[in-house]
């Protein structure tokens, strides 16, 4: 789909990676420049972020990098070699920047060092890409939109999520456990939906371009894109439950199986799905008051009892048994599995949901597959080596 596209990568965090893989899945020529080696001038306060950054960039140490770079080339440079880098610009239709340079910690170490990060020393911005290249397709991300408060702290996944709520929220946006303050999660959420929302965008923009032969720049803010994530949650955050449970307190939660996993039952007060599973479980006479969720939410007492009458129920039988239970009579519940337990599927794999990819460091791993299939689906590579390519590049540009 996009294999006649030259994508050129600017990218210290998650969500330019992310969309350069996304673009890469679809066929682009998606060019990943990077520093030929994290430099060794810098404040020696940075000293271990610096370390970080070298497994990282460097020696590929980093499953996060193997994943998100898939696909991609590597070109690597030297910090001061700006024309070769203008050079490639001058030939390519898209550039993503995920790099900083909106900060103050980056403004900062322009006036203090050249070189404190991969790219400080580079005036990179559309209008210094498009001298070179009119029709360039840039897109910009950033942590927070401009003249917010917070614009200039750098685009790091724990700041951008911890600031929109996401990490204090459960199903009624209170704290997850009470008492335990706000927890982690190890999934991307804001750069991950930052990417997925920056592809519609370049897709626009292509199509523009074809019709007007006019590039134009794109602005990112990662935090806002999470917000696009949380959905309707912004809207009815107030009126959820508890961190086990949605919208319905009796029947649209997790309980716990006789096994000691989880069941998730989704079937709220829909009659459809009420009925037959009150008959599998000889309870039809709970019908007309679980149907109703106005009357739970307003008689704690009947929530509770029906609640507690509920977790009998459920430890009757293992939480794999209750779902091929339901599954069998058409009611919507899944087993809460782990994330090794899924990617083990057979559904996964020969759906290509989990694919195998044979990484440069890590060999043989399984990865997400494409989010969108077409009819023309390219090869997936692993994540280049540093500097990979740079030959082909270079002799690409001399030719």
């Amino acid at each position: 789909m996009l294999s006649e596209y030259r994508v050129i990568e600017l990218s210290d965090y998650p969500a330019g990676s992310i969309l350069g893989m996304h673009l890469a899945d679809q066929g682009a020529d998606v060019i990943k420049v990077e520093p030929v080696k994290v430099s060794t001038s810098f404040d020696p306060s940075f000293e271990e972020e610096f370390e970080i950054m070298e497994k990282k960039f460097v020696s590929r140490e980093d499953l996060e990098f193997s994943v998100w770079n898939r696909g991609k080339k590597s070109f690597a440079l030297e910090r001061s070699d700006t024309s070769t880098l203008l050079k490639l610009i001058s030939i390519s239709d898209i550039i993503i920047e995920n790099i900083d340079t909106h900060t103050n910690e980056y403004k900062s170490a322009q006036k203090r060092f050249a070189q404190k990060g991969f790219f400080v020393g580079l005036n990179i911005s559309y209008e210094w890409a498009k001298k070179v290249n009119p029709e360039i397709i840039y897109i910009k991300f950033t942590s927070f939109p401009e003249n917010h408060p917070y614009e200039h702290l750098p685009s790091k996944e724990e700041l951008i999520s911890s600031a929109s709520g996401i990490y204090a929220m459960n199903g009624s946006g209170q704290l997850p456990v009470k008492g335990e303050g706000p927890s982690f999660h190890e999934i991307p959420y804001s750069s991950g939906m930052a990417g997925i929302t920056a592809a519609p965008a370049v897709a626009a923009a292509i199509f523009q371009k074809s019709l007007t032969g006019k590039g134009q720049l794109i602005s990112m803010s990662i935090h806002d894109a999470m917000f696009q994530g949380m959905g309707s949650q912004l809207v009815r955050h107030h009126q959820r439950q508890n961190g086990n449970q949605e919208s319905h307190p009796v029947i649209k939660r997790f309980y716990r199986c006789k096994d000691n996993r989880w069941i998730n039952i989704n079937i709220g007060g829909m009659k459809r799905f009420l009925e037959p599973f009150l008959k599998l479980v000889n309870k039809i006479e709970w019908l007309e008051q679980l149907s109703n969720s106005q009357l739970l939410n307003e008689n704690k007492d009947l929530q509770i009892h029906l609640e507690k009458e509920f977790e009998k129920l459920w430890v009757e039988k293992t939480a794999i048994e209750w779902e091929n239970a339901l599954d069998q009579i058409g009611v919507p519940g899944t087993m809460c599995r782990t994330v090794n337990e899924w990617i083990e599927t057979d559904q996964a794999i020969q759906s290509e949901t989990v694919i195998q990819v044979n990484d440069h460091f890590f060999g043989e791993m399984k990865q997400p597959g494409r989010i969108i299939r077409t009819n023309h689906n390219y090869n997936i590579h692993p994540a280049p080596r540093l500097g990979e390519h740079n030959q082909l590049i270079e002799d690409f540009l001399n030719g």
